[in-house]
C-alpha cells in the first residue's frame, strides 16, 4: 500500500492544526432507565442500570455491549450518529437523555465551553493506566478542572481505490472530480468535513476557517464531484461494506480500510494520500452534564475500554487507538503485528500533527453551502 506510510508529521504542524479553531431532531429514548446509587468511579456498578450513549459505529461491538451489560449490569445504548455537528445539536436540546458523548478533537472544547460536558478525573477510570502517556496530555481534552474526553482512537483521512475499476488512480483531492470517477466515488455525509476537505482541495489552509470566497470554491468543488459520488455514507462501515461489494470503486475513508475491505471479501484496495494535505481526527469519550445516568458513565468506560476490548476493536476496525497495552499484545502476534506497525497502532506521537477535525469557525455558513450542493 503506498502513501500512507510515508505521511510527514510533525507537532509543529499539529499546533498550526489546532490554532484553525476559531437541522437535527431531539432524540426521544425509548429505554432510558433511571440512574442508579453506583459509585462514579472507576469500579463496580452498584446496581447498574443504561448509559445512553451518542457514538459512531466503531466505537462499540454488539458482543462486547453485550459482555459489559452481563459484567456490570450497565447496559450501553448507543445512539448513532455521522456529522460532530448533528451531534452537538442532539445534546443541546436533548439534555439529560444522553450520559456519554463521542467527539472528534476540536469539537471537545465546544462542548465543554457550551455547557454540555464535565470533566472527570481520568485516573479514577483504571483502564485509563493502559493509554499511552502522550494521549492523556492532548490540551484539547484537558481542562483545569480535569479531563475533558477519554482518548480513543485516531486517523487521518484520504482516498483509496479498487484498481481492477480504476485504471488511472486518482492522485489528489482535485483528481476526485474527474468525469471518468461519475457514480464510483463514496464518502461519509459529513458536511463540516467534506466543505474541509473541499476547503484544502481549493488551496485553503484553514480549512475550518474558511473565508465566504473560500467557503463558495469549496461549494464549488463539492458541485464538481457530486456526479462522481455514489452515495454519502452514513457511517463509515457503510463504506467498506460498498467497496467490498463493488458497488463503490473509491472511498474517502480512514487508516485500514484496504484490510476491512479485504476481511469483508472484497478487493485488495490501494491507497492515495493527497498532496494537498488532508484532515483527521482523535477522538473521545465525553460525560455530559446533565446525563440521568451519569453515575454509570466512569465504570462503564472502565469496562469498555480494557485492552482485550481495544485488541478486538483494532482488528475489526483497522485504524489506531492510544491504548499501549494493547499495543502491546497485537505487535507481538505474528497474526496482527505487521498491520499493527504499518497502521501506527505503536506510534501514536503520528496522530501529533494532523490537521484536526473541529467545528467550523462559521458552522451556519458551511452548513448552508453543503445543503446548497447536496439538499437539505
Amino acid at each position: 500500500m503506498s502513501g500512507i506510510t510515508d505521511i510527514n508529521l510533525d507537532r509543529r504542524s499539529f499546533v498550526r492544526g489546532a490554532l484553525m479553531l476559531g437541522a437535527a431532531s431531539p432524540f426521544l429514548l425509548s429505554a432510558c432507565s433511571s440512574g442508579s446509587d453506583s459509585s462514579s468511579g472507576g469500579g463496580g456498578s452498584g446496581a447498574g442500570g443504561d448509559v445512553n450513549w451518542l457514538t459512531w459505529s466503531d466505537h462499540y461491538s454488539n458482543d462486547q455491549l453485550a459482555k459489559v451489560a452481563s459484567s456490570t449490569k450497565i447496559t450501553g445504548r448507543p445512539k448513532l450518529f455521522s456529522d460532530n455537528a448533528d451531534a452537538f445539536l442532539q445534546l443541546k436540546q436533548t439534555g439529560p437523555q444522553f450520559d456519554m458523548v463521542s467527539a472528534d478533537a476540536l469539537w471537545v472544547k465546544k462542548y465543554m465551553e457550551s455547557g454540555l460536558i464535565e470533566p472527570f478525573d481520568l485516573a479514577s477510570i483504571s483502564s485509563s493506566s493502559e493509554l499511552y502517556s502522550m494521549a492523556k496530555n492532548f490540551a484539547f481534552l484537558n481542562d483545569p478542572k480535569g479531563a475533558l474526553g477519554y482518548p480513543f482512537s485516531w486517523s487521518t483521512v484520504q482516498i483509496y481505490y479498487n484498481p481492477d475499476k480504476v485504471k488511472n488512480p486518482p492522485t489528489s483531492w482535485e483528481s476526485l472530480t474527474d468525469p471518468a470517477y461519475k457514480g464510483l466515488i463514496v464518502a461519509e455525509n459529513i458536511p463540516t468535513d467534506l466543505m474541509a476537505i473541499a476547503g484544502i482541495a481549493t488551496g485553503s489552509k484553514s480549512p475550518y476557517a474558511l473565508t465566504p470566497d473560500q467557503i463558495s470554491s469549496a461549494s464549488n468543488f463539492l458541485g464538481a464531484l457530486k456526479p462522481n459520488l455514489v452515495k454519502l455514507a452514513s457511517q463509515n462501515n457503510e463504506i467498506v461494506t460498498m467497496m467490498a461489494s463493488g458497488e463503490a470503486a473509491i472511498g474517502i475513508s480512514n487508516l485500514g480500510t484496504d484490510v476491512r475491505v479485504k476481511d469483508a471479501g472484497g478487493p485488495a484496495l490501494k491507497s492515495a494520500y493527497p498532496p494537498e494535505g488532508t484532515i483527521g481526527f482523535i477522538d473521545s469519550e465525553m460525560i455530559t452534564a446533565k446525563g440521568a445516568n451519569k453515575p454509570l458513565v466512569k465504570p462503564f468506560l472502565d469496562a469498555m475500554q480494557k485492552s482485550e476490548w481495544i485488541v478486538q476493536n483494532f482488528t475489526t476496525n483497522w485504524r489506531p487507538l492510544f491504548n499501549e497495552a494493547a499495543a502491546k499484545i497485537l505487535t507481538n502476534d505474528p497474526k496482527t503485528a505487521d498491520n499493527a506497525k504499518r497502521l501506527f497502532m505503536d506510534n501514536p506521537e503520528k496522530a501529533l500533527a494532523m490537521t484536526l477535525k473541529g467545528p467550523a469557525q462559521d458552522q451556519q455558513a458551511y452548513t448552508e453551502a453543503f445543503n446548497k450542493v447536496f439538499g437539505a
